[in-house]
């Protein structure tokens, strides 16, 4: 079968075909427009090929997205080359603007091609050619793990326009040991504020090691053994970008902490273990309380140094919120791990870009809720969550 399809930026309905129906070989319309559509085609085509999902390989055809009788033109002119009709190939609906997938619903109309159209939430909306029209048929879920096994960096490559993966970081998996972790003595521990070292629960593989000993690589393997204890097969961490869209010169962009697929989605997710401005002002008053009582002065200066201290560093968490969240994608999912709770501000910006966040003292419930959010929580969960506040009273 030969799958037709409409390239653009969302990457996820075109993977998620691909894997539901097994098609031996695709051709993906694509328009002009570099970052909208050819850009994205042509990294589809790398995936498809490079994951070997498509022995037949996979043609790009160039098509006006602002012309409906030139767009018709194209697709009956792919169909009349490849010899395609109703029997030997389908048309997916879910890509390209609106005009685009009109086009290719009315082609698919005429010529007498089952088509289809995928959701958000990983429904198939099928349609049939009956006579001289297209009928709905009774819409279906997909499986969600169908893309269980696709290598996060590979996924990460397809969807990102313009920035460019100058460093791969490292893939966890979890370990012999790690395979016997023990989820409630590990949450107890949370709850009680202790943080065991994860290194000897995760194989870490890597052409390029990371240098140990950075700012919060605790959080991020802990965070990492946690999701790949939950049922996530694979983690890349570290991966560093750089991006040159529009420039004479590359300009360096960040590092994506941890990336997992999942469920149908890329997860990015971002971890930083930061100290407050109230902790650390908490710290030099307390330093200057041994000496003796504070005077009115020096407090009223201590909290003027901490209010600039907190609105200074709003600016760059908001930033570095809505980097993890643009990378996710439409279809992805931002989470940021922290440690202490975000600021109240800095929160409400977290939940308007619908980015997740979890605690560290929360990480066993608080991802089981995410990677898992149809499933109840456990009675160990329970219990644990009751034994360390009953210890805390």
């Amino acid at each position: 079968m030969t799958l037709l399809s409409l390239a653009s930026r969302q990457i996820w309905p075109q993977v998620l075909a691909v894997l539901e129906l097994k098609p031996h070989r695709a051709v993906l319309f694509h328009s002009a427009e570099e970052s909208e559509s050819r850009g994205p085609a042509e990294r589809l085509k790398e995936l498809f090929q490079t994951t070997n999902l498509m022995p037949g390989g996979v043609r790009l055809v160039e098509a006006p997205h602002d012309d409906f009788g030139k767009l018709m033109q194209a697709m009956a002119a792919v169909a009349e080359a490849e010899l395609l009709d109703g029997a030997n190939c389908r048309f997916n609906l879910t890509g390209g603007n609106k005009l685009m997938a009109m086009a290719a619903a009315e082609w698919s109309r005429l010529n007498g091609v089952s088509c289809f159209y995928l959701e958000r939430d990983l429904r198939n909306f099928p349609f049939l050619p009956v006579g001289s029209d297209l009928q709905p048929q009774p819409g279906f879920s997909l499986n969600p793990h169908l893309a269980r096994d696709l290598d996060p960096l590979a996924l990460l490559r397809c969807q990102l326009q313009a920035a460019e993966i100058v460093g791969e970081g490292e893939r966890l998996t979890l370990s012999d040991t790690g395979q016997t972790l023990n989820e409630s003595s590990l949450r107890l521990d949370l709850l009680r504020g202790n943080a065991p070292d994860p290194r000897a629960w995760l194989n870490r593989r890597s052409s390029v090691p990371l240098p140990d000993g950075r700012a919060g690589d605790d959080l991020e393997l802990l965070t990492a053994a946690v999701i790949l204890h939950l049922g996530v097969p694979m983690v890349q961490r570290g991966i560093r970008l750089k991006s040159g869209a529009g420039r004479g010169h590359w300009q360096d962009e960040g590092e994506l902490d941890l990336v997992f697929n999942w469920c149908g989605k890329l997860w990015v997710v971002d971890c930083k273990h930061r100290r407050t401005a109230e902790s650390r002002i908490g710290q030099l008053r307390r330093r200057l309380e041994s000496t003796g009582p504070l005077d009115p002065e020096m407090g009223g200066l201590l909290e003027q140094i901490t209010n600039e201290l907190r609105d200074k560093e709003l600016k760059p968490l908001k930033e570095d919120l809505l980097n993890t969240a643009e990378v996710g994608g439409l279809l992805g999912k931002a989470v940021a791990v922290r440690v202490t709770p975000l600021p109240a501000e800095a929160g409400a910006f977290a939940l308007s870009r619908g980015l997740s966040v979890i605690l560290r003292n929360d990480l066993c419930d608080g991802w089981r809720a995410l990677l898992h959010p149809n499933q109840p929580a456990s009675l160990e969960s329970l219990r644990a969550l009751a034994t360390a506040r009953t210890r805390a009273g």
